[in-house]
């Protein structure tokens, strides 16, 4: 806030209410705002439904609920202005997350708050979640190991003729026996199914021979994983080791230069060169990605992106390559950023050699 010359901010979406809040909200919120001030006071304005639960579990005691109904707008918005008083900011610079309200919304706020100065503060609350605290961290480091081992249990509880549909629900149920609150997103694809990016998986048999693609997610107190896997049925060709083998070390030299200070483009630029040396093309213009309460979180790894790696930022990096006709090869590990070598914390399993389903 400093940095932005704030005198507060208003989160208004689930991921940071849930920041600020510190209570995970897992669902889309009705006008429901958290006001953090820079001297370190907050209050909350939240629907009557939440408010049991932000009473129960946020760190915030200042905690104002409106009912639903006819006038839920108009309620929470009055609450707002009053929360706003009370907190000496009607007349101060405040950050709203403009990305996440529609334009009525900020209007309507704008109105209620007229002596304010509203400006979008959608930056200030990526900059601030970018780099991790110490309890953010424990829960990413349990969100990415666990994630992990539901994905390598599926895989030892699986054999070929399993469907795409049955292997993917070993791995949900897998994470939720393990401690997740959610499952996310859950991609998991055999053979040439696995070149269609981002379908659905299927009630179809897993032959022998084929490549299976996973990427999967779950959440863990509000903060997300994001791995990538691939196995094999019975045992891969000679091509389907060598590609295999290929993204792991362009995955190893990667997170090798994970260093602060290195620059997320020069990530980009170092695996589109190990790429090419092994005859292998990356198909997308990201190669990874900060991650935290969302899974896309912050900043990518991408030809033009400018973000510095710090220390206590996590961040996943995911070389991938499709080779038609056959598969989607695709590894992607949690990393956390520290002022020496990285940390690798989706660690359940070792991944040199591909799993091979029996």
């Amino acid at each position: 806030m400093a940095k932005h010359e704030l005198d507060a901010v208003i989160a208004s979406s689930a991921p940071n209410v849930t920041y600020t809040g510190g209570a995970w909200v897992p669902h889309p919120l009705l006008l429901s705002f958290v006001v953090t001030t820079a001297s370190g006071e907050q209050g909350v304005v939240i629907n009557e439904a939440d408010e049991f639960y932000f009473n129960e579990y946020s760190w915030i005691s200042d905690i104002r609920g409106f009912r639903f109904g006819p006038d839920a707008a108009a309620d929470a918005l009055g609450l707002l202005r009053s929360l706003l008083a009370d907190l000496g900011l009607l007349s101060a610079r405040i950050g709203i997350e403009l990305a996440a309200m529609s334009r009525p919304v900020v209007e309507r706020i704008e109105a209620v708050a007229a002596e304010t100065t509203i400006v979008d503060a959608t930056d200030v609350f990526e900059e601030a979640r970018t780099v991790k605290t110490a309890g953010e961290l424990e829960l990413l480091r349990i969100a990415a190991f666990n994630s992990d081992r539901a994905i390598q249990t599926a895989f030892a509880l699986s054999q070929p003729g399993d469907t795409e549909r049955a292997l993917a629900a070993r791995m949900q149920s897998n994470a939720l026996l393990l401690g997740a609150d959610a499952t996310g997103h859950t991609h998991v694809h055999a053979g040439v199914h696995s070149t269609i990016v981002h379908t659905l998986s299927i009630e179809r048999p897993i032959a022998a021979g084929e490549v299976v693609h996973v990427d999967f997610g779950a959440t863990f107190a509000g903060y997300v994983s994001d791995i990538s896997r691939n196995a094999v049925a019975q045992s891969p060709s000679g091509r389907q080791r060598e590609i295999y083998t290929g993204l792991v070390e362009i995955e190893q030299i990667l997170i090798d230069a994970l260093r602060p200070g290195n620059y997320a483009n020069e990530i980009f630029e170092l695996a589109q060169r190990e790429f090419e040396s092994r005859d292998l093309v990356h198909p997308w213009g990201t190669l990874g990605h900060s991650i935290g309460l969302t899974v896309h979180e912050g900043f990518e790894f991408a030809a033009n992106a400018t973000s510095v790696l710090e220390p206590g930022m996590v961040v996943c990096v995911e070389p991938s390559h499709i080779e038609y006709g056959d598969a989607r090869y695709h590894v992607e590990d949690t990393v956390i950023i520290t002022e020496h070598a990285p940390e690798i914390i989706s660690c359940f399993a070792p991944i040199e050699e591909m799993f091979i389903i029996r």
